[in-house]
């Protein structure tokens, strides 16, 4: 799959992954999809890896321990 293919794909999957609780942010990279997780948890992976599979199973996903990110200021 090229970097192009995977970045149509992020912007498809982005408003349901992100709609799963315990998911921080969503990215491409290493020709695979980035799944930044608040914390390690297999149920959340799993609820993931169902979603991203529904849409096409063939797509390597990376999940990625980060905890929750927080908005940062303009000043």
């Amino acid at each position: 799959m090229t970097e192009a293919e995977l970045l149509d794909l992020k912007r498809t999957l982005t408003p349901a992954i992100l709609n799963i609780k315990g998911v921080s942010g969503l990215g491409v990279g290493d020709s695979r999809l980035n799944v930044y997780l608040e914390r390690d948890d297999s149920a959340v992976r799993t609820e993931v890896e169902s979603t991203v599979s529904a849409l096409d199973g063939d797509i390597p996903i990376h999940f990625v321990v980060s905890g929750p990110f927080t908005p940062q200021s303009n000043g």
